[in-house]
């Protein structure tokens, strides 16, 4: 089990891997095509129009992909081959750098051509992290993945110290056309990384779930693991207020700072410099601090952040400033990740990886475009105003909502040894099944049974059954049913096989309350009208 408080192991310790070390370097390589795409693109729509609206709609086109396809994305993850789909995508977006070089380059590209090619980069970056990010996940022991995920965050970091530099380095002296072709370049390589991956294949004897049941399952399992809930819930409402920085920073330094590219690129390699800190600094911080107090130190620190944002008018004296934000934006987000995925099984995890960016980038698309809208009518300093006074009153309201390192008994599986005895063969697709379980307990001790029978219900709910209820006998005070149901046969199958460590204790727990001697007897109904 995770301690709250200790982190196992070194914390490079997940690069001893071959395959997590390869994935990790095309993981540097693609998040700085990136960063330079990001840099290249803002500065250039900059020279493209004043409007404060499109500027902040760069990242929006980025980010509304993560919003609309990092559902199904997730599914594509946990139901299909990943090396195919990771290809795939890697080639979709190596496609439309070298499309947007060419049109740069010519002088044939206009505001709205670039937030249509920002737009399928960020397709193509949505299609593609949840399937990454879970193998990579997989290239290691559980007891390394908070390290690993702190690895994901430093190669992300580093690439948006150094590529927005090396954008505008580069931009400035050749125009963004080459930034482009660099990033193509990057893109390429990555391709030959994953073309070289095998991994290994996992093999399942229940055929593959529906692309619109899979989505609902994994709806279902988080809404009712509160594992998942609490830290996609706490990503949300940081990222709200927090997209306010990323979005209107090219506002702020060719406005009120009067930055070139390459004064741009260091504002923000100034906030890649705090994230790589803040990444270096998490495994002795998860030594010393609980994971609850390390968001929410961090939340502040990222407000005052934006406070000084809102004021500050010397590059010099910002910079600072966004290094202390770089580094709570790291630390909360890394931990809030941890939290999420050391909560959750591999049969779902590419699912929770997709909602985690779907909160994540979702309020960044959402909150991107807020506070866009609020500088073209006020100003990019009202805007980071309130987005830091917003991000203090959201970190009060979520301590509703505390976050956690989850337990080994959380994902271990532990599959149903005892199969039901049916008296022929049911189709795999027919359904809907009812499954009854009666319960002969000691009437004195109805209020605790009825308190275990809680989380009983939620892992019901949460393995996939649409409706789950615990009925009394008005009969006989003693006997109580548990009926849940499912979708069809293979759904009742696939929910036998995701049973966990923890979830048999809940069961043994509630099945503690029988009467001596009794066994519980468990009858299953299928649908014929």
């Amino acid at each position: 089990m995770l301690s709250q408080r200790v982190a196992i192991g070194s914390a490079w310790s997940p690069l001893r891997h071959p395959t997590f070390s390869r994935l990790w370097l095309a993981s540097l390589t693609s998040y700085l095509a990136v960063w330079m795409q990001s840099v290249a693109g803002a500065w250039l729509m900059t020279s493209l129009t004043r409007s404060a609206l499109l500027v902040a709609l760069m990242q929006t086109a980025i980010s509304l992909p993560m919003c609309l396809l990092s559902l199904p994305a997730g599914v594509l993850g946990d139901l299909l081959d990943r090396r195919r789909l990771i290809l795939s995508t890697q080639a979709l977006m190596l496609l439309a750098s070298c499309l947007l070089a060419a049109l740069t380059l010519f002088g044939a590209i206009g505001p709205a051509g670039l937030l249509a090619l920002t737009f399928v980069l960020g397709t193509g970056m949505a299609l593609n992290g949840p399937a990454w990010q879970s193998s990579m996940c997989e290239a290691i022991d559980r007891t390394e993945l908070a390290q690993a995920l702190t690895l994901i965050g430093i190669a992300y970091n580093i690439a948006r110290a150094v590529g927005p530099a090396l954008a505008g380095g580069i931009q400035t002296a050749s125009g963004p056309w080459l930034v482009f072709v660099v990033n193509a370049a990057a893109y390429a390589w990555v391709v030959v990384v994953a073309w070289r991956w095998q991994p290994a294949s996992i093999r399942s004897h229940l055929p593959p779930e529906r692309l619109l049941s899979a989505i609902r399952v994994g709806l279902s399992y988080a809404a009712h693991a509160s594992g998942v809930r609490a830290p996609l819930i706490r990503t949300a409402t940081f990222m709200l207020p927090a997209s306010s920085l990323w979005a209107l920073i090219p506002v702020v330094g060719q406005g009120r700072l009067g930055t070139s590219a390459a004064g741009f690129g260091f504002l923000i390699g100034s906030l890649g410099v705090g994230a790589i800190l803040g990444g270096l600094a998490l495994h002795w911080l998860r030594e010393r601090v609980a994971l609850e107090t390390q968001v929410r130190t961090a939340t502040v620190a990222y407000a005052l952040t934006l406070a000084s944002s809102a004021v500050l008018s010397d590059v010099w004296t910002l910079c600072p400033a966004l290094v202390l934000g770089g580094a709570a934006w790291s630390i909360a987000l890394t931990s809030l990740s941890s939290a999420l995925l050391t909560s959750v099984p591999m049969w779902v995890r590419s699912r929770t990886i997709a909602l985690s960016m779907l909160a994540s980038q979702g309020f960044m698309a959402g909150g991107a475009a807020l506070w866009g809208v609020v500088a073209s009518h006020g100003s990019s300093e009202l805007a980071l105003a309130l987005a830091s006074g917003l991000m203090v009153i959201l970190m009060i309201w979520v301590r509703r909502y505390p976050v956690e390192f989850g337990a080994e008994s959380d994902v271990t599986l532990s599959p149903a040894e005892v199969q039901p005895q049916l008296s022929g063969s049911v189709p795999p697709e027919a359904g809907p099944v009812a499954v009854e379980i009666c319960y002969r307990i000691d009437p004195r001790r109805r209020d605790e049974f009825l308190r275990a029978s809680e989380p009983v219900g939620r892992l019901r709910r949460r393995n996939g059954a649409r409706i789950w209820r615990l009925y009394r006998d008005l009969a006989d005070e003693s006997v109580y049913v548990e009926r849940f149901i499912v979708d069809s046969w293979v759904d009742y199958q696939r929910q036998l096989a995701r049973s966990t460590v923890a979830d048999h204790e809940h069961e043994e727990r509630i099945r503690s309350f029988l009467q001596a001697g009794d066994q519980i007897e468990v009858s299953h109904y299928l649908a014929e009208r």
